[in-house]
């Protein structure tokens, strides 16, 4: 299936970007309810909330933190929550299955490149005799199915024309539950995100990295809002947003801190280990032709390897572009940290 002509990406940015950001209404500080993961891509709305990040632009968030991208989507599908936190994959599974969700900021991200996948990796155990992926043939690896890890593991076997039937998975949900599971012999290998990566590497003695990233995906977590809300609360939705993008800075600039902040939130976490694991993730909540080309190439991915026949989607669709466009024009600050984007010729 042809993929879009990417010459018109630049002109969908450039077009977003002429929005101008509308005045906040003296409305009062409406309550808007998230759902977001215990793990580092998340890691921007744990400091937006501990900081006052998301109140200093009119809206009190609150957080409900799950394990995996599956629990992120019931949540929203439930309407237990207004904002959804999740990776590209987990949002346009869902999108295909018809639930009603947007973009509406960016989260994990590195916006000058489509295949930014550091924060995943494949970890082996002491004398597993596991030194390259295709090794992995005919054993045991521990991920969790159907989430980011276990796309990921897909698209590093396509690559090497290697068949996902060919190894025994098993399924762990739980990402904790990782390190036992290959300290006790249970799997060979596990494949999973930061900072379980760094945790299974701690943990498991002489445990080591067979891959990490390899440029098969890029790994954004975004946060995603129902289409209804959009319209009825975009007041709310531009504060989520504008409290994002000065939360994402912040954690940029003060890594240390963020990680302390996320482990008054997920208990037991180790904070050395953790402190080595941000350094493996970028917060860069611009939309550019790069990511655009992630999304468009995780689209494909997943209509290869999980959801064959599906009809393709339009992914510049998926986006409330006009509220991350808003904020990069009002609040340049919360960027000038950040590389330049390389202009695009395609």
């Amino acid at each position: 299936m042809e993929r879009p002509d990417f010459r018109f990406i630049g002109l969908f940015i450039c077009a977003v970007l002429t929005i101008a950001a509308a005045p906040a209404a003296a409305q009062g500080t409406p309550t808007v309810d998230a759902v977001i993961g215990n793990n580092f891509g998340h890691l921007p709305m744990f400091v937006g909330v501990a900081k006052g990040l998301f109140k200093q632009y009119g809206t009190d968030v609150r957080l409900k933190v799950v394990n995996t991208g599956s629990d992120m989507v019931n949540a929203m599908q439930k309407r237990e929550v207004q904002i959804g936190d999740m990776s590209v994959t987990t949002f346009l599974k869902a999108r295909h299955g018809g639930e009603p969700f947007k973009v509406i900021g960016i989260i994990m991200n590195d916006a000058t490149r489509d295949n930014a996948d550091e924060p995943l990796a494949i970890v082996a155990r002491k004398d597993s005799g596991i030194k390259t992926v295709e090794d992995l043939k005919g054993r045991r690896v521990g991920l969790a199915k159907a989430q980011t890890s276990d796309e990921y593991f897909k698209m590093v076997l396509a690559r090497r024309n290697m068949k996902y039937d060919d190894i025994t998975i098993e399924n762990i949900m739980a990402p904790p539950a990782l390190a036992p599971a290959l300290q006790e012999g249970k799997v060979d290998a596990v494949v999973s995100w930061e900072p379980y990566n760094t945790s299974v590497l701690e943990q498991v003695p002489e445990s080591y990295v067979v891959l990490r990233g390899g440029g098969h995906l890029s790994y954004i977590m975004v946060a995603t809002a129902h289409e209804p809300t959009i319209a009825v609360s975009p007041q709310m939705i531009r504060g989520v947003v504008a409290g994002l993008a000065a939360a994402a800075q912040y954690t940029r600039k003060n890594r240390n801190e963020a990680v302390e902040i996320f482990a008054k939130w997920v208990p037991n976490t180790d904070l050395p280990i953790a402190k080595k694991a941000v350094q493996y993730i970028s917060y860069d909540p611009r939309l550019s032709p790069a990511v655009l080309k992630a999304f468009d190439a995780a689209e494909d991915d997943i209509l290869k390897n999980t959801l064959q026949g599906e009809k393709r989607l339009n992914v510049a669709e998926q986006f409330s572009a006009a509220f991350l466009a808003e904020v990069e024009k009002s609040h340049p600050e919360y960027f000038d940290d950040l590389p330049p984007l390389k202009a695009t010729s395609n």
